[in-house]
């Protein structure tokens, strides 16, 4: 019984002791086609282990797999099979691990992995050598990279990595006139090992055009000469660049720039200036293989009319096409007197008016192409000229402002007649702020205008005055001082009815200053030779007495005149006149009661205080009511014709200072 025990118990041990098969991970190509494999140790718990046993087949063909190699220790994990020739095409291997005693036991095959053949197809003329190569294993191996390493041999002896791709195929761009190129492929596992194809290489020539160069921007400069600038192909072998232009419609080589990474061309002439400019760049490779090229944007250009009497300037251009990733906006840029250059806006369309221009200055304008990214921009032309205003007076002098009546002002003027003007505006303000129109007085080619303001009332306020001439365009342009009219007010005096106290506002606008102001009465609408005071120029008050003026007449007004000093730089000396006030007197007759024709007494007058001279009448009756006397004057009295001694009836009618009319009736004695 305990010895069928010890044969079970053997032959479980050695049934569960078995030792796998090593994990087959790189198959690294040498130069001369051998091929060194790279594996991981297996699991031995049993230390049984024999030896590993390396099985190859150039064809992978069933059956036809046979031992190349056997390593006896279980800790060297690499072998390198001789004479295997991988470097003439893809070459299997796996690996079986032989155990017990003897090796008389086998694991399982590893997993079978190929090297990495590559192959390189170049065709007769064509750009590129196609790069061809496979995996180690199909499916790829969890424990390999995600990607090849592609090297490239250039120039001899220097290796570099060329390019890293997950595809197992890909095309290098020959971009050298003629070279000898070697590559290899390398793929590399988690455990450390690489895998790496063959060495394949040969001579190759560049048959390709090169590609067009990539246009950046074409610009005028501030000079009138045109930039042209663009990125460097991807083709490194370039020479020189080769500059087109369009003339007459035939594209035609005018210039070259050596060298690959000059990409900036200047054309040396202000064309720019008058017309767009079309300027092209191809590449030309080291071996003289010409590029092609795509039409590039034109040179803007920029053309300004200014309008003169709109003060402003209309601003066009041809417009910027082609520009990389889209165009944003035109920006447009001005100068005043060479001032920097200012941005004043900014639009989408190939228009633009700059308003309110200065005027008389050097202005200069360019617009500024700009992409959507903003990382590129492209220039016009740059146009310039002296923003001239039309003619205008140089001047306007408002000589005076009077007052003619309650509801009317005369205004005077005085222009400069050297330049030729549309005509004058004139303004009226109530507070010498705010002005409105009055009237507009044409140019008739003399210095001296006048015109009436019948919008006022003269004696509610003093009214403010300027003047703006027009140029020919209908601009505002040269503006007058500014006149200020006189307000003449008076107040009663309450203790003596023959007393008047007058005052005013002073009187502005003559350049000569105001020397004083004159006080006149103006009896029944007649003014009086001579002012009845004056005053100096800053004196606005007056005190009256009016007593020796009663027999004058019924209407008694005052008027001030404001009179201008010396000094004035146009040679005027001119007086203002202010609105008048009215005095208001009762009207007053004196009758005579009896006369004597033949006495002392000889004539019947009676006398008038402030009465209307031109409303009145006296007429005289007898006791049968017939008309004896009547007169029309206040000077001409009754002498008794027509009478005998008795008692005759009069009638006096006659308007009053207020306008109104009055009857005075009685009785007079006539002696002989």
């Amino acid at each position: 019984m305990r010895t069928i025990f010890l044969i079970l118990n053997f032959y479980c041990f050695t049934l569960f002791s078995q030792v796998g098969a090593p994990d087959l991970r790189c198959l690294q190509v040498l130069q001369n086609g051998d091929v060194t494999l790279t594996w991981l140790q297996p699991a031995d718990p049993g230390a049984l282990f024999n030896a590993y046993d390396i099985y190859y087949s150039p064809t992978a063909a069933a059956g036809s797999f046979s031992i190349v190699g056997t390593v006896n220790a279980i800790n060297t994990l690499t072998f390198t099979h001789v004479g295997a020739n991988a470097n003439i095409g893809k070459k299997y291997y796996y690996i079986i691990t032989k155990f017990n005693t003897g090796g008389s036991s086998s694991s399982a095959p590893s997993d079978t992995l190929k090297t990495i053949f590559l192959n390189l197809i170049n065709s007769a003329g064509a750009p590129d050598v196609k790069i061809l190569y496979n995996n180690i294993h199909q499916p790829a191996l969890p424990t390999s990279g995600a990607a090849y390493t592609i090297l490239r041999e250039y120039p001899a002896l220097t290796w570099s990595t060329f390019t890293i791709t997950s595809a197992t195929n890909y095309a290098d761009t020959i971009s050298v006139c003629q070279a000898s190129l070697n590559y290899q492929i390398t793929l590399t596992d988690n455990s450390g090992c690489t895998s790496s194809s063959n060495i394949q290489g040969g001579v190759f020539t560049d048959n390709k055009n090169p590609n067009q160069p990539f246009v950046d921007s074409i610009s005028v400069l501030p000079n009138g000469n045109t930039v042209l600038s663009w990125h460097i192909p991807r083709d490194p072998d370039i020479c020189k660049y080769i500059i087109v232009k369009n003339i007459g419609g035939i594209n035609t080589p005018i210039d070259s720039v050596v060298g690959l990474n000059n990409t900036i061309y200047t054309f040396t002439t202000t064309e720019a200036d008058f017309n767009p400019v079309l300027l092209y760049v191809y590449a030309v490779d080291c071996c003289n293989n010409p590029g092609t090229f795509n039409t590039q944007p034109t040179t803007m250009l920029l053309k300004a009319d200014y309008d003169m009497c709109g003060y402003k300037t209309n601003l066009s251009w041809n417009a910027y096409v082609n520009i990389p990733k889209g165009l944003l906006e035109y920006r447009i840029y001005a100068s005043v007197n060479g001032s920097p250059y200012l941005k004043i806006g900014s639009t989408t369309s190939t228009n633009f008016t700059h308003e309110n221009v200065s005027t008389n200055k050097t202005v200069c304008y360019f617009v500024r192409a700009v992409n959507v990214p903003q990382n590129i921009t492209a220039s016009s032309n740059r146009v310039c000229f002296f923003s001239k205003q039309v003619s205008a007076a140089s001047f306007v002098y408002m000589k005076k402002a009077s007052i003619i009546d309650k509801n009317t002002a005369e205004i005077s003027l005085y222009i400069d007649t050297s330049k030729t003007s549309q005509g004058i505006d004139v303004y009226r303000s109530e507070d010498g702020i705010n002005f409105d129109a009055v009237t507009f007085i044409p140019f008739s080619g003399g210095p001296h205008y006048s015109c009436i303001d019948d919008k006022i009332t003269s004696g509610a306020m003093s009214y403010y005055y300027k003047a703006v001439v027009r140029d020919s365009c209908g601009n505002a342009r040269s503006y007058s001082n500014i006149s200020k009219t006189i307000l003449l007010k008076m107040n009663e005096d309450e203790d003596n009815i023959f007393t008047k106290h007058i005052d005013w506002s002073s009187y502005s606008g003559f350049a000569g200053a105001v020397s004083g102001y004159n006080i006149y009465r103006v009896i029944n609408d007649v003014q009086s030779g001579a002012p009845v005071a004056s005053t100096g120029p800053l004196v606005n008050n007056y005190l009256d007495n009016l007593e020796n003026e009663a027999s004058s007449g019924a209407k008694i007004e005052y008027l001030i005149e404001a009179v201008e000093g010396i000094g004035n730089p146009y040679g005027f000396l001119e007086t203002s006149k202010s609105n008048t006030v009215s005095v208001y007197m009762e009207g007053k007759i004196y009758v005579p009661t009896a006369f004597a024709p033949k006495g002392k007494n000889k004539i019947w007058l009676p006398v008038t205080h402030f009465v209307d001279k031109q409303e009145y009448t006296v007429t005289v009756f007898n006791r049968w009511g017939a008309k004896v006397f009547e007169t029309h004057d206040d000077t001409i009295g009754w002498d008794g014709a027509n009478g005998t001694n008795d008692v005759y009836v009069y009638l006096i009618s006659y308007k009053n200072s207020r306008g109104e009319y009055k009857e005075q009736k009685g009785t007079v004695m006539l002696f002989e």
